[in-house]
């Protein structure tokens, strides 16, 4: 059995866009039983949609760097190759473990190799990584927002707290939030602008949106997972309409 810690960094998105965040830097330590450290994980990534500027100056990461960077799907491979067959991935916070999810779905790469043993360090200490840090008397060593330095600084607090390994309390991922998570703030945004022109929005009508057939296809969803974004849009416009919307969706005659 090894531990792998890990941290990702993230090529950001703008609250309303359509494209689902992705990962641009994977690093990563490898530990054995004893949790001694045997081997390190550092990789940009190219990414796959627009880049944001903010999340360059974020990360100091220049785009430079990322354009000459491998792939996502070239990336990926090496990492779990890096991971070997039996292991245990540890993150600060769920997000890292979400975002992985998603990028192998953008990707069209199957998931059974990231879906158990996950465990999320934030369960344990209280506050964010340097905060943790300071609270235990440790310093940040490196770059913040450096994937390789935020998965050293969290394997040293792992050693305050080795136990934790053994923990089968694991972060179990929600398919539901996986295929509509990138699209729920356009499902919002198109209800209100409805809502402002004395309109009632109906899902054949979002369906058949630009920005929704974008993200069906960016999200590669089956029938079942463009199902999954009805529901969401029907809670939605439930909450925006009210009883209105249910006579609507029980009367298609109505406009």
């Amino acid at each position: 059995m090894h531990y792998i810690v890990m941290d990702m960094e993230f090529n950001g998105r703008r609250h309303y866009d359509i494209y689902p965040m992705e990962t641009i830097e994977i690093g990563a330590v490898k530990l054995n039983e004893q949790l001694e450290i045997v081997d390190t994980f550092q990789s940009f990534i190219r990414p796959k949609f627009p880049l944001n500027r903010f999340a360059l100056e974020f990360c100091g990461i220049t785009e430079e760097t990322l354009l000459k960077s491998k792939p996502f799907e070239v990336v990926i491979e090496k990492f779990k190759k890096f991971c070997g067959n039996d292991f245990k991935l540890i993150a600060w916070g769920g997000s890292d473990f979400f975002t992985l999810l998603v990028d192998c779905k953008v990707n069209r790469i199957k998931n059974e190799w990231v879906t158990t043993h996950l465990l999320d360090m934030t369960r344990f200490f209280e506050g964010g990584l340097q905060q943790a840090l300071e609270d235990h008397g440790l310093h940040f060593i490196g770059q913040s927002h450096s994937a390789m330095d935020d998965a050293l600084n969290t394997v040293h607090l792992l050693m305050l707290k080795p136990g934790l390994v053994n923990d089968t309390n694991y972060f179990i991922p929600d398919p539901f939030k996986i295929c509509t998570g990138g699209i729920k703030k356009w499902i919002q945004i198109s209800l209100d602008e409805a809502l402002q022109n004395n309109q009632i929005l109906r899902w054949d009508d979002f369906l058949r949106d630009q920005n929704t057939q974008k993200y069906i296809s960016i999200m590669n969803l089956t029938d079942n997972e463009i199902g999954m974004v009805q529901k969401l849009f029907n809670k939605f416009a439930q909450m925006k309409y009210g009883s209105k919307y249910h006579f609507i969706r029980s009367n298609s005659a109505i406009c």
